[in-house]
């Protein structure tokens, strides 16, 4: 593993190991999950008894594309099936994850931007509220 790879595997809040790829057309294939390990579930949390998706308050930094929505959205949702389109303030996004670490967002967005060949931001969730 070259130390680009160590660094994404080794993101310990996220717990996710990115899988890096030499090509952008290799991700813009239709194969399962071309830019993650295996699938993730970044917008959802569990409770004792309650399932919550979207906002969650304990993972304010959210990953979002804001363009050609319904194109890539299920490129997306190969990786992060609970990845979905929704809309704030500031316009119609696909919210790709949710999370508490500022780094691992930014390291997600931009490893997505890479591989995908996609704008991928990172925001702050109280941007999004009015």
């Amino acid at each position: 593993m070259n130390s680009v790879q160590k660094h994404l595997c080794s993101l310990a809040t996220l717990g996710l190991c990115l899988m890096v790829t030499n090509t952008r057309a290799a991700a813009q294939q239709s194969q399962p999950c071309s830019f993650l390990v295996s699938p993730q579930h970044l917008n959802t949390a569990e409770g004792s008894n309650v399932t919550s998706i979207g906002q969650l308050d304990n993972r304010p930094y959210i990953v979002l594309i804001t363009t050609d929505l319904e194109a890539r959205l299920p490129i997306v949702q190969t990786c992060i099936p609970d990845s979905f389109v929704t809309s704030s303030r500031l316009g119609s996004y696909i919210r790709v994850a949710s999370l508490d670490n500022y780094w691992d967002a930014k390291a997600l967005a931009d490893h997505m931007s890479d591989v995908l060949d996609m704008q991928v931001r990172v925001i702050h969730e109280n941007r999004l509220r009015p």
